[in-house]
Formats: C-alpha cells, sequence, structure tokens
C-alpha cells in the first residue's frame, strides 16, 4: 500500500530546478533601464515567482493589457537571450538526480511554472528535461496564477493522479499556497528565500541534495 501514495511529483522551475534569478533579474532591469523606470532587487525578490501580468502592474502600475502583455514578451526575449548566451550552471544542485531517480522509481513528473512556454522549451531543449517529464504546463494555460491551484491542478489532471497523491516542489510562498489549495503535499527549497519564509510547506530544505525518494514517499503517505 505505501507505493499508492506518491504517484507524482510536480515540479516549479525557476528556483528549483534552475538558478535563474540573477538571468530574470538582468532581464527585468534592461526593460526598466530602457521604459525609465526603477527596479529595486527588493521589489523584485517580492515578486519572483507570480506571472508577469501582475508583476508589471504591481511594480509600475495600471497599464492595457495590450501594453503589458508587449512589455513582458520583450522582457521575456531578453531573458532567452541571456540563457542562451551563457546556459552553463543553470541546473541547482541535486535538481537533475532528483529527476532521474523519480524517474527510475516510475514516479511520473510535469512541469508546472508561471515561466511562458517559450522559455520552459528553450530550458527543457538545454537540460534535456523531456527525458524525466510526463507533462509541461505553463502558466501562460490556465487562467488564475499562484497562489492559485489551478497550475497544479491541470497538472495532476494531464499525469491522470489525484491531487492528494501528488507532492509539488516549490520555492516561493505562492507556489506553497497554491499547492495546498490543490491538496497537495509540498516541498520547499530556500534557493530564494530564507527557511523561515517557506514554513508552510510540508518540508524546507536548502537544497535537493538533501533529499532522495523515499523522503518524497514519506511526505505523501498512502491513505
Amino acid at each position: 500500500m505505501a507505493e499508492q501514495g506518491l504517484q507524482a511529483v510536480i515540479w516549479d522551475l525557476d528556483g528549483v530546478i534552475i538558478d535563474s534569478a540573477q538571468a530574470h533579474f538582468r532581464a527585468w532591469q534592461r526593460l526598466a533601464h530602457e521604459e525609465g523606470w526603477t527596479l529595486s532587487e527588493e521589489d523584485f525578490r517580492a515578486t519572483f515567482g507570480m506571472r508577469n501580468d501582475r508583476i508589471i502592474p504591481l511594480l509600475w502600475g495600471e497599464m492595457p493589457p495590450e501594453r503589458v502583455r508587449a512589455l513582458s514578451e520583450r522582457k521575456e526575449a531578453y531573458f532567452r537571450e541571456i540563457l542562451r548566451q551563457n546556459p552553463t550552471g543553470l541546473a541547482l544542485p541535486g535538481a537533475l538526480e532528483l529527476l532521474e531517480a523519480l524517474h527510475e522509481a516510475g514516479i511520473a513528473q510535469a512541469l508546472a511554472s508561471s515561466t511562458p512556454p517559450e522559455n520552459i522549451a528553450l530550458i527543457s531543449e538545454l537540460l534535456g528535461l523531456q527525458r524525466y517529464l510526463q507533462a509541461l504546463i505553463s502558466g501562460e494555460t490556465v487562467e488564475r496564477g499562484k497562489p492559485a491551484p489551478d497550475i497544479f491542478l491541470k497538472a495532476a489532471a494531464t499525469l491522470q493522479v489525484p491531487p492528494a497523491a501528488c507532492l509539488v516542489i516549490e520555492d516561493a510562498v505562492a507556489g506553497i499556497e497554491a499547492a495546498h489549495a490543490a491538496g497537495m503535499r509540498c516541498l520547499a527549497v530556500a534557493t530564494t528565500r530564507e527557511p523561515e519564509a517557506l514554513r508552510e510547506a510540508d518540508l524546507v530544505v536548502r537544497s535537493l541534495t538533501e533529499v532522495n525518494v523515499e523522503r518524497l514517499r514519506a511526505l505523501v503517505p498512502a491513505s
């Protein structure tokens, strides 16, 4: 019965599988500079992990949806340019090893990220993520972003796994809230925030090197 507990792991991308914070910050800074706006690192950290259509109005005020969309597309193009120029060291410690171990254990895996589809495709190509994942879900394909549970529920439905049998791996408070709202357990990795800020998760670690398949199974016991 124990093996019927954990059936799927749903991964966030930024700050969980990849260390992309600096690349995102540089891309946002370039956009802000070109527009004559300011962007502090504090503001960046506070909004990291949200969808762009939420970040832009929060930082720089309300504006027409078409303008938000155009700004978002420019920022993401800058981000992809930065990644292509320097793809080395992209994966965070333990991430690819855990993806491989879960794959070997026969546990289904999906990516569910606020990241636009073009970014997911590029990062998947750079790291070879396709061989581990059965689903790639972008936040742009659901109505509500995190902390709403939509993206994780869509991932579970795509994998055909009940939410209660899923474990989410996240690095953001909004992601933890979304996982719990979806009825899923959550492992938080303190890569972009202090562990104390992530205390609502079911387990908090500083690095994925601290966990293995058995430790993840223990977080989702069979009912």
